[in-house]
Parts: C-alpha cells; sequence; structure tokens
C-alpha cells in the first residue's frame, strides 16, 4: 500500500532498518539499491525492510513500482517537494527519477 502524506505521520512503523539519502544519484533512472549518498542502500540495510518512508526534497520526482515501466518526465507517479510517501511491499520494484535538477530524496527503512 503506497499512500503521499504532507502532514505529520501519526505512527510510526515498527522496527527501524536504516535511512538513505539520494541527491546525485537521480539524474538517472535508480532503484533503492543503488548507492545512495549518504547512508545504506536497501541491499544494505539490517533486516528485511518492507515498508519505506521516502521524503521530496527540493525537485518533484516520478515513481513507479512496475518493474518493467521505468518513470520518465512525464510517466510515472508524482511525488511532490516536502511531501511523504509511506509505501508498504517488495521495496526492490521502486524506481525513481527526478523532474527537474536537483532533486533530493529520503528514504527510511523499515520492517512491520
Amino acid at each position: 500500500m503506497a499512500t503521499a502524506n504532507d502532514d505529520n505521520i501519526s505512527a510510526a512503523p515498527d522496527r527501524p532498518c536504516g535511512y538513505a539519502q539520494y541527491a546525485t544519484q537521480l539524474v538517472g533512472v535508480i532503484n533503492l539499491d543503488t548507492a545512495p549518498t549518504t547512508g545504506k542502500s536497501l541491499a544494505t540495510t539490517k533486516g528485511k525492510p518492507n515498508r519505506a518512508l521516502i521524503q521530496c526534497e527540493t525537485q518533484d520526482v516520478r515513481w513507479t513500482d512496475d518493474p518493467d515501466v521505468d518513470p520518465t518526465s512525464a510517466i510515472g507517479m508524482l511525488l511532490k517537494v516536502n511531501t511523504v510517501l509511506e509505501y508498504s511491499g517488495d521495496l526492490s520494484k521502486l524506481r525513481f527519477l527526478q523532474v527537474a535538477a536537483t532533486a533530493i530524496l529520503n528514504v527510511s527503512y523499515y520492517n512491520s
């Protein structure tokens, strides 16, 4: 289940598994196994995360969770600046692309 929320997240997911920030990597399509600017990629987090809080800073980002469809500047779900996406499911299927230069993506991983 994916939800976007620009209000406070009411209930934090259970066990924290790690954090990552992606900045320069968003020039092309990335997934959460891409090495982040700081923190841990999905592959190097502790535990087996199945939930994430994903926040977009500076510029909008597009995302898909269909392995057959990469996001483009016009295709994919739009994650607006300062919005939090709460995603539950197979995190390895998520793909992201910045809509304009200088986008930053913050990701906190959880196992619920």
